[in-house]
């Protein structure tokens, strides 16, 4: 915002150096309506900054963005206001400047972020960094407020591999062992999203399972392995299941890939 009210006082000067003539009188009259403009600009920027930050008002909203969508996130103030701040972070004190709507001028970290002039943050492409703490502060000259919003960010689902190692690239598929042995059967899932998870069930019951996770940054782009390992003795025939899980969905819904294992 200080760089705002910088440029505004430079472009204030500028316009200052103009001196009527009977042949720019029209020129005159369109800066003049400029320089008033710049002025109460440079006026509200300093009334902004002496304001000062008020603890935010406990959580009243919260916001499900999905993961390259764009997403609107309405600033939940009860007035209307000039001027709005959007800032993410832990707290009001330990957050980082989004964007910002000072008084007709819009400005923003990046490209992706916008503030409307009713206060909206809009955000293009969601990514699961958008997801966080959001504090929005509307001001005007009398006035101040801030509200925070929490944003979730569902992930979507890659086009991931998923397979069990002892079925190959089947979905599917029927293994005789010997059942009073111990076995170790292993959940793999390629290109997965950073919020998946896999789960193994025995029916309807979820069997506890080690989680190993390999980033592979020398991909291109880069990818993630997800690997679900069980080690069990079963008895008896039996249907085990592998489910892919998003994490940052609302539902277990995902992928699913079956082992059946019976004495030969």
């Amino acid at each position: 915002m200080q760089h705002h009210c910088n440029k505004t006082t430079k472009q204030w000067y500028r316009y200052k150096e103009i001196t009527p003539t009977d042949s720019h009188r029209s020129s005159i009259s369109a800066s003049t309506e400029m320089r008033i403009k710049y002025i109460v600009t440079y006026i509200l920027c300093m009334l902004v900054s002496l304001l000062p930050v008020v603890k935010a008002e406990t959580l009243i909203a919260s916001v499900l963005a999905l993961e390259g969508d764009a997403a609107e996130i309405v600033c939940p103030t009860i007035e209307s206001y000039e001027s709005y701040f959007w800032r993410k972070g832990e707290s009001i004190n330990k957050s980082t400047a989004v964007a910002s709507f000072v008084y007709g001028v819009p400005r923003a970290i990046s490209e992706i972020y916008a503030v409307t002039a009713n206060g909206t943050l809009c955000i293009q492409n969601v990514t699961l960094k958008d997801e966080g703490n959001y504090f929005c502060r509307g001001v005007s000259v009398l006035s101040s407020s801030t509200t925070n919003i929490m944003v979730y960010v569902q992930a979507s689902l890659p086009n991931f591999e998923l397979s069990i190692d002892q079925c190959g690239n089947e979905s599917s598929c029927l293994r005789y062992i010997d059942l009073s042995k111990p076995i170790a059967l292993i959940c793999r899932a390629k290109n997965a999203s950073p919020s998946m998870t896999l789960k193994w069930f025995n029916g309807s019951r979820e069997i506890q399972s080690n989680i190993t996770i390999v980033n592979n940054q020398k991909d291109a782009p880069p990818s993630t392995t997800i690997r679900s390992t069980i080690k069990a003795v079963y008895r008896t025939p039996v249907t085990l299941t592998c489910q892919a899980v998003d994490t940052k969905s609302r539902t277990d819904g995902g992928r699913l890939v079956n082992i059946r294992l019976e004495q030969p």
